[in-house]
């Protein structure tokens, strides 16, 4: 293979006067074409936005135009004869490209990023070049010309777009994951996912704890916060992993950084602090302690601000390696626990309530409940799913003189706190009454009566099973409520045949009560409709399926109690299930 020739040291470029001179000499002599032509690429070159070079084959400088000098910083005659490296110490990228052109004769259009000579602040810069061999009538390699355009503007700009692009992402997957559940906990963990190992190689959600803090303190004092999540990057090694758990109470003293951050709602950096600044902001020294063998070097502490009053605080942390937080990054983090704080300060609110709800209503269903002579009783209690409010569902089972047993299984229309209060109302209007001995439709008359009167603002739905084993009967009354199921010995289930009366608490009246036969060994099944009742589906459908059940009067009640659950029980029912099962003897 046949390389092109080496020119033998082709010297600088004739300077523009020179060539002016040449050319009207060439003009006046009548042979002024070829010149002419050479003197108006000249002025295209010198005149050019575009910084052009001629370099030769070792990359000395044999032509620039003043763009390119002045880009540079250096007078074009510091530039001639000189090598490229020498004259721009940063030019290594695009020197490097320049041999490549030379060695292969193959053009190439590069982006390549540097200083100029005169650049008073550390700041990146960006051009474009397009580079070329430069080649003799005879095929000799004379050198290499460069065109090359500062690009740096619109590289910001794209790159600006992208962050922009990145950021609404984040705050779009912030606002998704994290507002996308009502479990407080849930929410949290969201969020310390979505910074760990992204941001920091440590995270942790505390928030103000009902039971400890409860609003943050106007100045900085002792604050207990309950630790919601916490999560560490994958590097970390295992005897490092963070100690805490979710649901763990921490105590921060009046200095920490997380009772600063609370009281004053800005964040708070802390880059490489010395050892009596971390002694002062760690909550314990146990903690500090943790801290250093996480070899945690920088943290960032960001509230969590609800309506202008923080539900909490996020603490991220950066170890060994990963740099400190930049400006721009603790920027970028304030939007994203902007957009978190809302979902958690939501998630906080209902997930209080929720519990608040269910703790008072199981603390009425854990109620002990003794039947009268002759029945046994079991009982089962479902709370909605994750993403419902708690329901009014009860059950009750009342001994009452002569041997009698008051079965009562109600709901309140509704859900909530205020549906949990409303339930107990019921439920003891409805005990103390039955200790009137009243039969079942008069006492549901004056149940009614009561909670008109009352103003109670929740109706409700409710059956009654007045059970007679002595007499081997029942008598059953309704408001409003889904029929209980019947199962004699040697009979198949059927569901009892019963007049529905209104709700409680409408004032209305009008309630019957029906006799029922119940030898020895019956069974009684009583619920709330949330175990037959479907949306887009007719509850006949439901009630029909529990009929068909395949129950029997002698199976034990737990084992009844599982076989409905199993079969009706949705996974994540909308509605609280209640079931109540009694057997006489």
């Amino acid at each position: 293979m046949t390389h092109p020739r080496l020119s033998a040291g082709p010297a600088p470029f004739l300077s523009t006067g020179t060539l002016r001179e040449l050319s009207e000499a060439a003009r006046a002599a009548g042979t002024g074409q070829v010149l002419d032509e050479l003197w108006t690429a000249r002025r295209f070159l010198d005149g050019t936005p575009a910084a052009v070079a001629v370099l030769d084959a070792d990359l000395r400088y044999l032509y620039l135009n003043d763009t390119l000098a002045e880009s540079n910083g250096l007078p074009v005659e510091e530039h001639l004869g000189r090598p490229m490296p020498e004259v721009i110490p940063g030019s290594g990228p695009s020197a490097e490209v320049a041999r490549e052109v030379l060695r292969t004769g193959r053009p190439q259009t590069v982006v390549f990023d540097g200083r100029a000579p005169d650049d008073t602040v550390d700041v990146p810069r960006w051009w474009l070049g397009a580079f070329h061999r430069l080649e003799g009538e005879d095929g000799e390699i004379l050198g290499v010309a460069a065109v090359v355009m500062e690009v740096t503007e619109d590289i910001r700009q794209r790159e600006s777009l992208r962050r922009a692009q990145e950021r609404l992402e984040l705050l779009e997957e912030i606002a998704t994951r994290v507002g996308g559940t009502l479990d407080a906990a849930e929410a949290c963990r969201a969020l310390t996912d979505v910074l760990v190992p992204r941001f920091a190689d440590y995270a942790a959600v505390d928030v103000l704890d009902p039971e400890g803090t409860r609003r943050a303190p106007a100045t900085p004092v002792p604050v207990r916060l309950r630790r919601m999540a916490v999560a560490a990057a994958p590097g970390i090694p295992e005897p490092l992993t963070p100690a805490t758990r979710s649901g763990e109470v921490i105590f921060h003293q009046a200095s920490s950084s997380m009772s600063q951050v609370l009281t004053g709602h800005k964040p708070m950096v802390l880059n490489r602090p010395d050892d009596d600044t971390v002694r002062l902001l760690a909550p314990t020294r146990q903690r500090l302690e943790r801290y250093r063998a996480l070899q945690l070097h920088s943290a960032a502490y960001l509230p969590l601000m609800v309506g202008g009053e923080p539900v909490g605080a996020v603490m991220l942390g950066r170890r060994a390696d990963s740099p400190e937080f930049a400006p721009d990054e603790v920027e970028l983090l304030e939007l994203l626990t902007a957009r978190a704080a809302t979902g958690i300060g939501h998630a906080l609110r209902y997930t209080h309530e929720h519990e608040t709800a269910l703790e008072m209503q199981r603390a009425f269903l854990a109620t002990p409940h003794i039947p009268g002579p002759g029945v046994e009783i079991a009982s089962r209690y479902l709370p909605a799913g994750r993403g419902a409010e708690v329901g009014g569902d009860w059950f009750d089972a009342v001994a009452l003189p002569c041997g009698r047993t008051l079965l009562v299984v109600g709901d309140v229309m509704g859900h909530g706190v205020r549906a949990a209060a409303a339930m107990s109302e019921y439920r003891s209007l409805l005990r103390a009454l039955a200790l009137q001995g009243l039969a079942p439709d008069r006492l549901l008359t004056e149940a009614d009566r009561t909670a008109h009167a009352l103003d109670l603002d929740r109706v409700a739905t409710c059956v009654l099973a007045l059970l007679d084993p002595a007499a081997g009967e029942a008598v059953l009354a309704t408001a409003g409520h889904v029929p209980p199921l019947l199962v004699r010995p040697g009979a198949v289930p059927e569901l009892a045949d019963l007049p529905v009366g209104p709700p409680l608490g409408t004032g209305s009246g009008g309630y019957e009560s029906r006799r029922c036969p119940m030898p020895p060994g019956t069974l009684l099944l009583a619920y709330t409709d949330g175990l037959v009742e479907r949306r887009g589906q007719d509850i006949d459908t439901g009630l029909a399926a529990l009929a068909g059940l395949p129950v029997t009067a002698g199976q034990a009640l737990p084992d009844v109690l599982n076989t409905v659950l199993d079969r009706l029980a949705p996974a994540n029912s909308e509605d609280d299930v209640t079931l109540l099962a009694a057997r006489t003897h």
